[in-house]
């Protein structure tokens, strides 16, 4: 006996009009509606109709612990616009969650009942998000590398690139001391970068005795602005900050322009991301730039590949940084 759509909204709790909304993918349906008539639908055994949400698979993008939320949050809104601009062409329905704690996460709902496939990032990656995804069988990619899940598919950022990249820019402008702000370094991404930052040093010869790095709980702007406030002394020789996170870098400009030092006058600062704000704010920022759009894109082929069986999509792929020139660094003498 064909399922009714006035079944579907019985049980879901919404009304037809709403139910028929979601199966022809209206946008103006919100995240949760469309995940709970979707489930309800797929239980009832609902019959698949060309060109409707049901005959597309459905996809979760999950993100633990965006800044501030997913919209906000200017990376993996980046990588959400790669995701779901690719996955209409490739026959997929996205839907979007986030989770901040582990607390969080126990009392979620997750729903693996209706998700055939993953896509998953966020920094840090609690341990409980790591248990649950080692627990799934479903195809999973990965944004970013985590401890623990090394095999798993993933997108990446070449970090250990970009921090090259970080110091060989420095190195260019014949800075004499270098201070390196960076998140906790038993997360991949911030080990990386300073991978690449201090194998640029090493390469060139440049004095270790010359860098100290201070490094932060978080990667937020506070903790910048708490480095200048607290710990900073200005040194006689030419001194550059690279700061692992555009955040970080915001947070030192904005204390160095509450006491007066001049950037790049006194004092030059590199960050790391690329972030929008990086254009706007004054003097524009130097920073690593990435490309967060490209990895959510190449994340969704991958993830479709892997849902159609082909195994050969299995694998690692790195996205590569460049170098935004701002307005934060100053040649010195020859």
């Amino acid at each position: 006996m064909e399922v009714t759509l006035k079944e579907i909204s019985t049980r879901a709790g919404v009304s037809i009009s709403t139910v028929s909304r979601v199966l022809k993918n209206d946008p103006r349906i919100s995240e949760s509606t469309k995940e709970k008539v979707l489930r309800v639908a797929k239980k009832l055994g609902h019959p698949i109709e060309p060109g409707s949400i049901s005959s597309n698979r459905v996809i979760m993008f999950f993100v633990s612990n965006p800044h501030r939320s997913i919209e906000s949050d200017e990376f993996f809104s980046g990588v959400q616009r790669g995701i779901l601009q690719t996955s209409s062409g490739e026959g997929l329905h996205c839907l979007i969650q986030s989770m901040r704690s582990r607390s969080a996460f126990n009392e979620s709902l997750i729903p693996v009942d209706l998700v055939e496939g993953l896509i998953v990032g966020g920094i840090p990656m609690p341990e409980s998000m790591i248990h649950f995804l080692m627990s799934l069988k479903i195809p999973t990619v990965l944004i970013g590398k985590y401890c623990g899940l090394e095999s798993f598919p993933s997108v990446n950022n070449d970090n250990v690139r970009g921090g090259y990249l970080a110091a060989y820019e420095l190195l260019k402008n014949n800075y004499e001391m270098i201070t390196v702000i960076t998140g906790p370094r038993e997360v991949s991404t911030f080990a990386d970068r300073l991978e690449g930052f201090f194998k640029c040093l090493k390469e060139n010869n440049y004095p270790g005795e010359n860098v100290r790095i201070i490094e932060c709980n978080s990667f937020e702007e506070r903790d910048g602005k708490k480095f200048v406030e607290r710990e900073y002394m200005r040194s006689e020789r030419r001194e550059a900050i690279f700061c692992t996170t555009d955040w970080l870098a915001k947070g030192v400009m904005e204390a160095f322009f509450e006491q007066g030092v001049a950037i790049p006058g006194q004092v030059g600062v590199i960050g790391f991301g690329g972030l929008d704000f990086t254009r706007r704010i004054r003097p524009r920022l130097t920073t690593i730039a990435l490309n967060p759009y490209l990895l959510g894109k190449i994340a969704t082929v991958m993830l479709s590949e892997l849902l159609e069986g082909n195994d050969e999509a299995r694998g690692v792929v790195f996205v590569e940084p460049y170098l935004l020139k701002g307005e934060t660094l100053k040649g010195g003498w020859k």
